[in-house]
């Protein structure tokens, strides 16, 4: 074989398209391989090996950057394949890589134009001078862009895949680059933004779709950057099947209006989910990172948006960029949290290689660790302690926000009665002082923590109520129970004769598989029958 392209993808679910575009646009002897983060590298490395490749070519990313170095080591001990690394880890500071790892090439940026060319000088030994895009530790050539998208070969073809493609997301692109240039992102690298033909990227949803794909992630860093987004769009409307999900990256101040109001009278709900990066609200931050945002008009698309429930919608914040301290994050923080974001990700500054930010460190402060995935420690506005504070309220977020076990009874709650950001520390401390652990728990442990912690904050009874019911909804059996239901058998009976002949339903179903409880002006009977819940309102008299 002449080259082996090699993928070591954090999940199973994950699809890595590079290595599948170089096989699909070499004519040479190639095949791919893809592992996990968790396989054994002896594993991984005698796969490699047994396939007798002349030119190993591994895909890098921060997440796996630290298995690739050793993998590396361990295969240089064994065979003499030509080793080349690629992808965004190793693209921008390829110095760096070289001294670190014994590869034998590093591509930079874009590699379906010259893959075929480095292949063939490698393995006859012809000089690579000439050859865009490489380093060597002798060479290093100028990176150029893939200029005419139309001549990239389809990822999608290969036989050994169709099996897998129901099972693992379907990752497509409409486009390359980005056309904003905030300094700690990648995608500024990149010098244009370039699209692939309309009728191309309909072409492989068509077959995604026809070979059973059931979630569709963009690649686009802006997908709505795209002229032709109406139009797929439109066709994912008019072709999609059931229980499919179309996921796109959005910049929200940008975004047409007329998009939304065409999905919305047209799509089924969660069809589609918009991902849209707000990072922060404060505008000497955004400047500071070359970040151009309009939050009048961002926030305006996301109310619009809400409004009709159709698009899934999950928003992103980060911590730790420039002159952002703990005040105006708090502030960025109550802001988009007041939205009412589904899910809300409370991500942590990295100072990726090559970016201009990193590049800046010593300007700003920044400490960060060393190794991937190179996450913030301080800066000049956030010392270690507000990190640390920072970290508590993503924790919080995640277990009582992002889950969806309160959603939207805890969002109204905590609008109407909290400061968001100061509540979710305090839930924090509430949940030490509870002893619950936030990443080892029973739900009813969970729902328990919250309802003592509204009830030291004294909220309305009717909220303690609310929850209870949204804890017996949620079960499809009877739940095991944190508080306390109605006992009295003179209530039983009552309540339980008039709803089994009001509803035709058995007495004894009633005893044996339902709950009361007292919610003030009413009784609430929850009914646990075919895996589901109901709950039946009944007026004290």
């Amino acid at each position: 074989m002449d080259a082996l392209f090699v993928a070591i993808n954090a999940k199973y679910i994950h699809t890595n398209n590079a290595v599948r575009l170089l096989h699909a646009n070499s004519t040479q002897n190639t095949d791919y391989i893809e592992f996990t983060i968790h396989d054994e590298l002896n594993h991984i490395a005698q796969a490699i090996i047994s396939a007798h490749p002349k030119v190993i070519g591994i895909s890098t990313y921060i997440w796996n950057v630290d298995k690739v170095i050793a993998l590396i080591n361990l295969l240089k001990d064994k065979i003499k394949s030509h080793i080349i690394l690629g992808g965004p880890e190793v693209s921008y500071d390829t110095n760096h890589f070289l001294e670190v790892t014994r590869a034998d090439v590093i591509i930079k940026g874009e590699a379906e134009h010259i893959i075929d060319t480095l292949i063939t000088h490698l393995i006859n030994a012809k000089p690579l001078k000439d050859i865009p895009n490489i380093s060597t530790r002798t060479v290093h050539t100028p990176l150029t862009e893939i200029t005419d998208l139309t001549t990239i070969k389809s990822p999608y073809n290969s036989p050994k895949d169709l099996k897998h493609i129901p099972n693992k997301i379907a990752y497509i692109e409409a486009s390359r680059g980005c056309p904003y240039r905030c300094s700690y992102c990648l995608s500024s690298k990149e010098k244009t933004v370039r699209f692939f033909p309309t009728e191309t990227v309909i072409s492989h949803i068509k077959y995604l779709q026809d070979n059973g794909a059931k979630t569709y992630k963009f690649l686009d860093r802006t997908f709505n950057a795209n002229k032709s987004m109406f139009a797929i769009i439109d066709y994912i409307i008019n072709t999609h099947n059931p229980n499919q999900t179309y996921q796109f990256e959005i910049t929200g101040d940008t975004l047409d209006p007329k998009i939304i109001d065409y999905i919305h009278t047209h799509a089924p709900k969660n069809l589609f989910r918009f991902e849209i990066g707000i990072q922060s609200t404060n505008e000497a931050t955004n400047i500071s990172v070359d970040r151009i945002q309009n939050n009048d008009k961002l926030f305006n698309t996301i109310k619009s948006i809400q409004k009709h429930e159709i698009i899934d919608l999950h928003l992103d914040l980060i911590a730790g960029l420039p002159k952002e301290n703990l005040t105006t994050f708090k502030k960025t923080f109550n802001d988009v949290y007041a939205l009412s974001p589904k899910e809300l990700q409370l991500g942590f500054l990295k100072m990726l290689r090559g970016t201009k930010l990193r590049n800046q460190a010593t300007l700003y402060n920044y400490t960060y660790n060393a190794s991937p995935p190179y996450e913030i420690q301080s800066n000049a506005w956030l010392s270690p302690q507000d990190i640390a504070t920072l970290k508590t309220l993503e924790k919080t977020l995640n277990t009582f926000h992002n889950k969806n076990h309160f959603t939207p009874l805890l969002e109204t709650l905590i609008n109407t009665h909290f400061d968001p950001f100061d509540c979710f520390l305090e839930l924090y401390t509430h949940c030490k002082e509870e002893k619950l652990d936030l990443h080892h728990y029973q739900i009813d442990e969970l729902f328990k923590t919250l309802e003592t912690y509204l009830l030291k904050k004294n909220i309305p009874l009717k909220a303690i109520i609310d929850l209870r019911i949204l804890y017996l909804k949620r079960s499809k059996v009877k739940p095991k129970l944190y508080f306390d239901t109605v006992k009295s058998k003179k209530i039983k009976q009552t309540l339980f004769t008039h709803l089994a002949k009001r509803h035709k339903i058995p007495l004894h179903i009633f005893y044996k598989h339902s709950i009361i409880i007292d919610a003030i002006k009413n009784y609430k009977v929850a009914l646990y029958q075919n895996q589901e819940a109901q709950i039946y309102s009944i007026k004290k008299v």
